[in-house]
């Protein structure tokens, strides 16, 4: 039991340096699991939810996490931490890249649910956030002529 204590401290403290990027394809793959279960549920019933289906889950995340400590490895060992000036660059870039994935699986399930693309939603926000801008522009240029 010690020497299991012992080796699992080794290994997050090694990987301290990334250790934000796993939490959050973490939080991702929570997420669209979540959201899926809720998505599954809520389309077929209760019937429908399978537990075998969830052993993906765990497949997926071994992979995702894996990846990226795979390529923390190629950035800490051969780049010697940054290439480009950006510490871990590989690393960050693989987590965006499977974090990018998972967004694009939550963005079909909510279509699949009846709702507007992620996409669609967030070109709406800030165009409505553009005009904002311009009417707030434009009093602020009406106060000043007065």
């Amino acid at each position: 039991m010690k020497i299991l204590l012992i080796i699992l401290s080794i290994i997050t403290t090694f990987l301290a340096p990334i250790q934000g990027l796993l939490i959050l394809m973490i939080l991702f793959i929570l997420a669209d699991t979540i959201f899926g279960v809720y998505a599954s549920i809520t389309l077929k019933g209760l019937k429908a939810f399978k537990s075998h289906k969830l052993f993906n889950v765990v497949v997926k995340s071994f992979f995702y996490l894996f990846s990226i400590v795979l390529c923390f490895f190629v950035d800490k060992f051969i780049f010697e931490d940054s290439l480009f000036q950006i510490n871990f660059l590989f690393a960050k870039v693989m987590t965006a890249f499977w974090c990018y994935i998972e967004l694009k699986s939550l963005d079909e399930t909510s279509m699949t649910l009846g709702h507007k693309s992620l996409w669609v939603l967030l070109k709406e926000f800030f165009t409505k956030v553009k005009d904002i801008k311009k009417d707030i522009s434009s009093i602020i240029n009406d106060d000043k002529k007065e």
